[in-house]
């Protein structure tokens, strides 16, 4: 029997070069957007470069 996912409101799958752009990010290049130390910054240019 095929399975067939429903629940798309709680997660999504994500395609692969999606999951391949995002890893730096999961893993050493995290931070919070808004803050103000180093790693804030680089978050905050990824988010801006991305939009």
């Amino acid at each position: 029997m095929q399975r067939i996912y429903l629940d798309y409101a709680a997660t999504t799958p994500v395609r692969p070069e999606v999951l391949d752009a995002m890893l730096p990010y999961f893993s050493n290049e995290f931070g919070n957007a808004s803050g103000v130390y180093s790693w804030s910054r680089t978050a905050h240019q990824a988010m801006d470069k991305a939009r």
